[in-house]
């Protein structure tokens, strides 16, 4: 989606076959960073088809969405084992 963006530069809106490609680069960074937590810097190539698949604005919202499915599975992890937690 390098061509085609949402941002205001273009506002058209992309295709569906654009949006799949964007949605694949993304699903296999986010499976990249998955299986490289110690050393993310791995995935820059991947992470470099993301950004090309992908208008920015779509970008900074997958990045604040894996961030955010982060902290939620971590915060109901805490949650669901509440004694364990619990320091006596």
């Amino acid at each position: 989606m390098s061509d085609v963006t949402a941002d205001s530069s273009n506002s058209r809106a992309p295709t569906q076959s654009e949006r799949q490609k964007c949605w694949t680069a993304r699903d296999m960074f986010w499976t990249c960073l998955d299986g490289n937590e110690a050393s993310p810097l791995n995935c820059q190539a991947v992470r470099k088809t993301f950004e090309d698949s992908c208008s920015k604005t779509w970008v900074k919202y997958f990045d604040r969405r894996r961030e955010y499915l982060k902290f939620k599975a971590k915060l109901e992890q805490e949650q669901s084992d509440p004694v364990d937690n619990v320091k006596l």
